[in-house]
């Protein structure tokens, strides 16, 4: 119960692919740019090669979701934020699994809306059992709404 990680499996070769082609190209680029004297060339082919190694490294790590329990807390790093959100068990007022979204409503602050819609069926899944699990082991309020695929 302590980790789950959501894996984007079925763009990841397409996405490698293309970030190979991104890194041959800006390479190739460069090199028959050596002989230019236009300066606009060379930026462009090292932005094209610094693009395939963001594809290729998964958006340094922005791109990567995960769920982890901590010390009397739930630690969240989603998709496109730089850090994680680590909450308080104590500051967790319910937590609601939608179709669309997962909830985590918390005590005197916003609520956290974590997106799933561009998950797969097994993925939403994992993550509505982790957190039915989570809310078990911690006496927290859990609401599911219809629609959920549980």
């Amino acid at each position: 119960m302590g980790h789950l990680e959501i894996k984007r499996g079925p763009f990841t070769v397409i996405r490698t692919v293309i970030a190979i082609l991104n890194i041959a190209a800006g390479a190739g680029a460069f090199i028959v740019s050596l002989d230019s004297d236009k300066i606009i060339v060379k930026i462009a082919s090292v932005f094209i090669v610094f693009f395939g190694i963001y594809l290729l490294s998964n958006g340094f790590g922005l791109e990567r979701c995960w769920f982890r329990t901590g010390n009397n807390s739930l630690i969240i790093k989603w998709i496109n934020r730089m850090t994680p959100i680590q909450i308080h068990d104590s500051r967790i007022f319910k937590i609601s699994l939608e179709r669309t979204r997962v909830m985590i409503c918390r005590k005197e602050d916003k609520p956290l809306k974590l997106d799933i819609n561009f998950l797969e069926k097994e993925q939403k899944t994992e993550i509505y059992n982790f957190l039915i699990e989570y809310a078990k082991q911690k006496n927290l309020v859990l609401e599911k709404l219809s629609g959920t695929m549980i």
